[in-house]
């Protein structure tokens, strides 16, 4: 005998129901589709309404007015969603099923379903790379596919024709911090697929105020095939003034960064800006190349070096403490009328001291070896030690030498 459900039970089962319920409340008629079939094959789903003898459904795009003779069928908006359900109900957890529930779900006009379901399935694949499970290449590109479908979901109808500029800074407006996971998904791929969007995406990537959006467009940048995007996404990782943006730069370029772009980020290393130095040994650090160990080692006993307004090369000042006495040094004879009259000379006589100085901003200076340092520990799990003179000795001991070839001995 099978046991009565308790309240609780009868509940939770009640949820995927009541969330559709309160999702349909909330949108109004947007979540409200019917779905027409007509006898030419076509499929219009929408708000249906009898009118004059025939059919006025409200689509996403505007009016649509059929006569009764050309439907074959009309299945109610109840009826949609239960037949969603009771496929819900019979799928596996999976990125594949969830996706597919997604497209059941868009293609029957149901779009808060289908976000849910979308939500789900990027849940889900997002969990399975972290765990090094990754999905086989159709399933990511079938998902992604279906991403670069919703521009409908995602722009306005009035929209969807206008400037890629228009069009690139509309979809980054939709990225804050309530966007799901689902919808962040959906504007990164529209982004990506963007014809000829790559240097509006590069004027947002640097003047967006909003922080979320500027990654978004990062994001974008590093994933579409322009030559040169990587370049701006490395020197992101140094330029942005928010650690965040930063930090994001530096994970997108990680999996493609080289030796070559290694020893293009050094050159960071030798700026005149103290910050910019300390922000390209925090990316050589994070991105985890060996290649730039040896540029950190070779940069530390120079970290002061060229800075504007320290070092070698500081701004000069002077400083003169003197006193200074008058006193007469001569006098001039001028004879006026038969009279001999003395004009006096009248010299100044200065003692003190002058002091000639260079500012050396010794505080810039050791936070820059402090993050040098820091750099080379994260790459090496070695510490360096404080003194970076020091340093080439402590590189010599942290590397194995080289194995000299093998030589045949004469006999």
């Amino acid at each position: 005998m099978t046991p009565a459900p308790t309240r609780s039970t009868s509940f939770l089962r009640r949820l995927p129901l009541l969330a559709a319920a309160t999702a349909t409340l909330l949108l109004g008629n947007t979540a409200y589709a019917d779905e027409v079939r007509l006898h030419d094959g076509r499929v219009l789903v929408g708000k249906v309404v009898k009118k004059n003898g025939g059919l006025e459904i409200t689509t996403r795009d505007g009016v649509v007015v059929v006569a009764e003779n050309e439907v074959d069928q009309v299945v109610a908006d109840e009826t949609l969603r239960q037949r969603l359900h009771e496929h819900a109900s019979r799928a596996d957890d999976t990125t594949f099923a969830h996706l597919q529930l997604a497209m059941q779900a868009r293609a029957s006009g149901l779009e808060p379903e289908m976000w849910r379901y979308l939500d789900r399935a990027i849940e889900k694949r997002d969990a399975a790379s972290k765990a090094g499970e990754a999905g086989g290449d159709g399933l990511q590109r079938r998902l992604a596919d279906f991403l670069g479908q919703l521009e409908a979901e995602m722009l306005p109808r009035r929209l969807r024709t206008a400037a890629s500029k228009v069009r690139v800074h509309q979809l980054l407006d939709g990225m804050h911090a309530t966007t799901s996971k689902g919808r962040a998904a959906a504007i990164e791929e529209l982004l990506v697929r963007e014809a000829g969007a790559d240097q509006d995406l590069r004027n947002e990537a640097r003047r967006n105020t909003n922080p979320r959006q500027r990654i978004a467009a990062l994001s974008a940048l590093q994933r579409r095939q322009l030559a040169g995007n990587d370049r701006f996404v490395l020197r992101t990782a140094v330029l942005d003034g928010t650690e965040q943006v930063r930090e994001a730069a530096v994970a997108l370029s990680r999996p493609t960064v080289d030796a070559d772009d290694i020893d293009y980020m050094a050159s960071g290393l030798s700026h005149s800006n103290p910050k910019v130095r300390v922000r390209t040994a925090d990316a050589l650090g994070d991105l985890g190349r060996a290649e730039a160990v040896k540029l950190l080692v070779l940069a530390g006993p120079h970290a002061g070096v060229g800075l504007a307004g320290g070092a070698n090369e500081g701004v000069r000042a002077h400083i003169a403490i003197v006193q200074q006495q008058a006193y007469i040094r001569d006098y001039d004879v001028e004879v006026a009328q038969a009279a001999f009259i003395a004009d006096p000379k009248v010299d100044v006589l200065q003692s003190g001291a002058v002091l000639d100085v260079t500012v050396a901003g010794v505080i810039e200076i050791r936070t820059i070896i402090r993050v040098y340092r820091q750099a080379l520990k994260r790459l090496t799990q070695s510490d360096p030690g404080e003194d970076p003179r020091n340093w080439g000795a402590w590189l010599a001991s942290v590397q194995p030498p080289a194995t000299a070839p093998a030589t045949t001995t004469p006999r």
